[in-house]
């Protein structure tokens, strides 16, 4: 048995008390063996059999086939192709989305305006998607710039500090620049920052990063807070050390410091977006877990949004399993090429030999080649 198939052999006996019920079909071994070897290669055999158990009534093979499609494009000529898309004579994404909420809601991640993207992605954080509604909700901070009715779970630990922080700067700037209701949002800000909410302080640094003259205009909210001066700083490096290891953020030219990539752990390990992370180094580094964290954090950065894409629904596959799988490892860390990268994936191979290796085996996996 080769390290990939006994690790998700391991894992697919794991169960979180999280854990959304298991569909119909999804510890049939013909649909494992096809699935686990799918995360491990592209293999349109395995597509085949998820076809054949679907179409047999498999549950759990229905709802997968339309990612392995994904996973494994279709082959042939056209009308070939058009028919290994298809279930019991419809196409399997639709058949897949009449079954199976999850699937209707998330939609293969298309977006097509911003208007249903909220409720989208509400059910789907309610099916234990966490990560496929962030995905979503990215959708609709970058579509509306944060304008609009806030989502209410926009602002949750469930979703990424950082997209809500995006959120609330955008509407800051909105407000300030384009005379909106500037007060208003000022005392969001306030009023977040006074409940010591981490969403609040991040916005804060993120304004203050990107446009500090913006507090010339309203005013700092800072002495508002009723903190110390110790406690305001030790806030303000939080949220800076949260904003650094951001993907998009910690692509920059400045390498993450293994310090900065350590305080990061100890504020977001308890929030939802921090899952990934966690997942990947306990199916693969459970003897070193804390300096394994503290490495991906430093490179390539905190996990978000292309590996939802690929990632089974979790009524079909516990998502510590696809962390162990090869395919998960292939999308859960994403190779950086920005000036800083090099000196990033130093730090982090020098902070835990188990990742240094598995860093190492990530760059000889290639999929969809």
């Amino acid at each position: 048995m080769t390290r990939s198939f006994a690790l998700l052999a391991t894992c697919f006996s794991l169960a979180s008390p999280l854990q959304a019920d298991m569909l119909d079909g999804a510890k049939v071994p013909a649909f494992q063996a096809a699935l686990a070897t799918l995360l491990t290669k592209d293999d349109p055999a395995a597509v085949t059999t998820l076809r054949e158990l679907a179409e047999a009534g498999n549950a759990a093979a229905l709802v997968t086939l339309p990612l392995a499609l994904q996973w494994v494009p279709p082959q042939g000529n056209l009308k070939e192709k058009n028919a290994q898309r298809m279930v019991g004579g419809i196409k399997a994404q639709d058949a897949a989305a009449a079954a199976h909420g999850p699937t209707a809601l998330w939609n293969g991640g298309y977006i097509d305006s911003a208007d249903d993207l909220p409720d989208r992605a509400a059910g789907l954080l309610a099916a234990g998607e966490s990560e496929k509604a962030a995905t979503l909700l990215s959708g609709w901070v970058n579509q509306t710039g944060g304008r609009g009715d806030l989502p209410p779970e926009l602002l949750s630990d469930d979703m990424p500090v950082m997209l809500g922080a995006f959120a609330l700067s955008g509407r800051m700037l909105d407000a300030v620049y384009q005379d909106g209701p500037a007060l208003e949002e000022a005392a969001r800000l306030l009023s977040l920052m006074r409940e010591d909410r981490l969403v609040g302080w991040v916005t804060y640094v993120h304004l203050l990063e990107s446009e500090p003259r913006i507090f010339d205009i309203i005013g700092s909210p800072l002495a508002g807070t009723g903190l110390s001066a110790a406690d305001t700083e030790a806030r303000i490096e939080d949220a800076r050390a949260v904003r650094a290891v951001w993907f998009g953020f910690a692509g920059d030219d400045i390498p993450t410091p293994a310090a900065t990539a350590a305080r990061a752990r100890e504020v977001l390990m308890a929030r939802a977006e921090f899952l990934p992370v966690a997942r990947l180094c306990q199916a693969h580094c459970p003897e070193s877990l804390a300096t394994c964290e503290t490495a991906v954090l430093v490179y390539p950065g905190q996990p978000f949004g292309s590996f939802a894409q690929w990632q089974p629904f979790v009524d079909v596959l516990e998502p510590v399993a696809y962390a162990a799988s090869d395919r998960g490892l292939f999308t859960l860390i994403r190779p950086r090429q920005d000036r800083a990268s090099l000196a990033s994936r130093t730090t982090a191979e020098g902070l835990d030999a188990c990742y240094a290796a598995l860093l190492a085996r990530r760059d000889t996996l290639g999929f969809g080649r």
